[in-house]
């Protein structure tokens, strides 16, 4: 069995560094089989593709279970092999491309000492994940903490918020940091998507009944349902909606937007509180403020449906126009409406 030719692409990538004829004689030649094949010309080293005919080498093995002339290779080219899949998976046994064996590594013995610096090594780097894991969640935590006292002096104001953290501040320290949380959560609340739902329920478009074959499927060429652009809204959410898995994909900027409108709820609450409800109840400042975060919710989702639904309607009746002189004279010179 020959597998010299699922082998080629690794073999190419070394060929270049492995043709100086006197290269690697510099150590002891080291015959981990033992063996010599029956016929010397045979014998190709499937990474540097070259064999007893173009120099003769003394460094062959064949340290798997693969048969043929593929089963010879240069121990030094094995070795520059072995370096680079180490480097990509440093914990996994590095194999035969072809057959799977795993190679026999024998690696030189350590002294007591190296073998002590070697241990604390391994140590040291299961170790640092974990203490930066814990140096990233107490800076989120703090974080968390600071941005909920500021949030209680905010709305409660400051003498009041001042009293309330020195009563209980254990308490405190426990909930504090659940208002980040209560905040960013709330933006999966997507009251103004069942809004939308409504409105399109009662503005339904469906393909013309003589674009529809007998099967009752859409001809080539009949216009675009309602269906396929709710379909699209739903691959491409709004730029608001927080997404799970959004912090890790491309819409950097759409996670970004949602967690600075989550995060100015508050302040918002306190601005627009003061400014509609701070006359009616002036006796109580936190009623005030939950009417202004009520309304400024209200306010700015009416405002995403509205939007949501122009720059639906305009998708929606959409058309291409043929590229004609007279079309490039009407809308190519002048300034264009985006």
């Amino acid at each position: 069995m020959n597998h010299q030719q699922p082998r080629m692409a690794d073999g190419l990538r070394f060929r270049h560094r492995t043709r100086n004829p006197t290269q690697g004689q510099s150590r002891p030649s080291r015959l981990m089989s033992g063996l010599e094949p029956e016929s010397i010309d045979d014998r190709m080293c499937w990474i540097c593709l070259s064999g007893d005919e173009d120099q003769p080498r003394r460094d062959w093995v064949h340290p798997c279970r693969c048969r043929g002339t593929n089963k010879w290779v240069h121990e030094a080219c094995l070795s520059r092999w072995i370096d680079e899949k180490q480097l990509l998976t440093p914990d996994l046994p590095v194999t035969c491309t072809q057959c799977r064996t795993e190679y026999i590594i024998v690696m030189p013995p350590l002294c007591r000492f190296d073998s002590i610096l070697e241990r604390l090594d391994k140590s040291y780097e299961r170790l640092c994940p974990s203490v930066l894991m814990g140096i990233l969640a107490a800076t989120v935590y703090f974080s968390a903490v600071t941005f909920g006292t500021l949030t209680l002096l905010e709305v409660a104001g400051y003498e009041t918020g001042v009293r309330l953290l020195q009563e209980d501040p254990t308490l405190l320290m426990i909930l504090l940091p659940s208002v980040p949380t209560i905040l960013l959560l709330s933006r999966m609340v997507r009251w103004d998507d069942c809004l939308v739902r409504w409105l399109r329920r009662h503005q339904r478009q469906g393909v013309p009944p003589d674009q529809i074959d007998g099967d009752g499927h859409p001809l080539p060429g009949a216009p675009l349902a309602d269906d396929y652009f709710d379909d699209l809204e739903q691959d491409y959410p709004p730029a608001e909606a927080l997404q799970p898995g959004a912090l890790w994909s491309d819409h950097i900027g759409r996670a970004s937007a949602s967690f600075c409108t989550a995060l100015s709820l508050p302040t918002f609450a306190v601005i627009l509180g003061q400014m509609l409800f701070s006359n009616i109840y002036e006796a109580n400042k936190v009623v005030a403020v939950f009417l202004g975060g009520i309304t400024y919710v209200a306010v700015k989702g009416l405002a995403s449906v509205y939007l949501r639904q122009t720059q639906y309607n305009r998708k929606r009746h959409r058309y291409v126009l043929d590229y004609t002189p007279s079309n490039l004279s009407r809308f190519f010179r002048r300034p264009r409406n985006f």
